[in-house]
């Protein structure tokens, strides 16, 4: 598990290996984590690591998105 947090843009985020994301007592673990930094007003977000390939998927994400641009106009 890694955490990170950044008091400029107060965002706080928390990234899990697949073993990780799996296991109860560590998502459990996160909830005090979770509200102390809502509570002090940050964006909070978990990140789960996945089983796709990661080129591949951004790849389709930004094609993804230069598409809906190309349609905006």
């Amino acid at each position: 598990m890694k955490i990170e947090v950044n008091d400029q843009f107060r965002f706080a985020s928390v990234w899990l290996t697949n073993e990780e994301k799996d296991n109860q007592q560590i998502r459990e673990s996160l909830q005090p984590i979770m509200k102390e930094y809502k509570s002090k007003k940050y964006k909070f977000v978990v990140f789960e690591s996945g089983s796709r390939d990661l080129l591949e998927q951004t790849r389709g994400l930004l094609s993804h998105n230069k598409n809906l641009r190309a349609n905006e106009g």
